[in-house]
């Protein structure tokens, strides 16, 4: 009776009186995806899940990568709908004993999912009776009760049998546009897009701000950028990405004797802060994201930290700040801008840096140097005739 994607969700089952309100914009997140690869059938809700018909002709392996994309979804299935019958659905197990062997799995087991009162069959016997079929037409797998290679479900609801084999698994956490607007501080590095996806993941939907070395860096550096931000952009179905040139303003504070070599890593990242935070403004996000973890590099110290979070009076959220660098790559991997993040560029980190920063800065220092610098200056120059914003989908 042809195949059906069924998604169910985790967390956000956990909303009480708003939970409406979470599952109508995953419905539009996961309608988003699906038109996208060109699947338009209607997406119907029925006690606690979502089911889509899938056409015949749909490759299963782009809806997955397509479902995979949203945020809020615990786990799917892609499976035949049959009718709730004991025979009509030990049938359809046995009929697809030859696809089961082309999938190179050693041990199986069946799984009845009810999620009503009565079934026209007793569940826990009917388990065993389907994986009797299956053994007796030679499905030449071995059984196994906990964590076996081939999963198969039999989901019982709506007076439909719906029979997968396997569960894929979805990238949890909640639907982006549930939790308000952020924008994050973005590089061509590993950490801040893995930063960005981490709250993307928790709903909320990202734009970017790039502090560019341009003039002095080469184009391959806001090309990465571009790259990483359209990856990211997949999760959410659009952005903007935020474009400051930051090459010059380095330059110029390097240049500036009132200001000790010592301080610019730290100067240089309270400039960004406090221009994103104006940007923030215009564009209405609530929060900023960074990718700064812990001790990593020297504006990241305790003391450092400390005299950079002053400089705005603006939240600044840091979802990496306990990971170490292994575990950021390893995520990188995991949302796809790994390979990217791993090329070789020239950006803001490595320009015009003194030889020795300081990794203790006090506030005193700081914002005695920063009598030297016209902040207010810099600020419009950048938002009102250097931003460039780039819409992304």
């Amino acid at each position: 009776m042809g195949k059906h994607l069924i998604v169910h969700y985790g967390e956000l089952g956990l909303k009480g009186g708003n939970k409406g309100y979470f599952e109508d914009v995953l419905k539009r997140n996961l309608m988003r995806v699906l038109r996208d690869i060109g699947v338009k059938t209607q997406i119907n809700y029925i006690l606690g899940r979502f089911i889509v018909r899938i056409p015949a002709e749909f490759d299963e392996k782009v809806i997955c990568e397509a479902v995979g994309l949203v945020a809020g979804i615990e786990y799917f299935l892609i499976a035949q709908m049959v009718e709730l019958d004991f025979d009509k659905i030990s049938k359809a197990l046995v009929d697809s004993i030859a696809r089961i062997k082309d999938g190179k799995y050693e041990t199986f087991n069946v799984r009845i999912k009810k999620s009503q009162e009565t079934l026209p069959f007793e569940r826990l016997k009917s388990e065993k009776e389907f994986g009797a079929a299956l053994l007796v037409n030679e499905i030449d797998l071995k059984v196994k009760m906990k964590e076996p290679d081939l999963p198969i479900i039999v989901e019982c609801f709506a007076d439909k049998a719906y029979i997968a084999f396997g569960k894929k698994p979805g990238l949890g956490g909640l639907p982006v546009g549930t939790g308000g607007k952020l924008l994050c501080l973005l590089s061509s590095g590993f950490d801040s897009p893995v930063a960005a996806f981490k709250m993307m993941r928790r709903g909320a939907r990202v734009d970017f701000i790039h502090f560019s070395g341009q003039p002095y860096s080469k184009k391959d550096e806001l090309n990465q950028v571009q790259k990483i931000a359209k990856i990211l952009t997949k999760y959410q179905g659009e952005s903007k990405l935020i474009v400051i040139p930051f090459g010059k303003i380095q330059k110029e504070l390097s240049m500036n004797t009132g200001v000790p070599k010592k301080l610019l890593v730290v100067l240089y990242r309270r400039l960004m802060l406090k221009i994103a935070e104006k940007a923030a403004y215009r564009f209405r996000a609530k929060a900023l994201i960074t990718g700064e973890s812990f001790g990593q590099v020297a504006s990241q110290t305790l003391k450092n930290m400390v005299a950079i979070d002053r400089s705005i009076d603006f939240p600044v959220f840091r979802p990496l700040i306990g990971f170490d660098k292994r575990e950021i790559i390893d995520e990188s991997r995991k949302i796809g801008t790994h390979d990217i993040s791993a090329l070789p560029c020239t950006d803001t980190c490595s320009l015009f840096m003194p030889k020795s920063p300081e990794v203790a800065a006090s506030l005193e220092e700081v914002l005695e140097a920063e009598k030297h610098i016209d902040i207010g200056g810099i600020i419009q120059e950048s938002i009102d005739r250097q931003m460039d914003v780039q819409k992304l989908s």
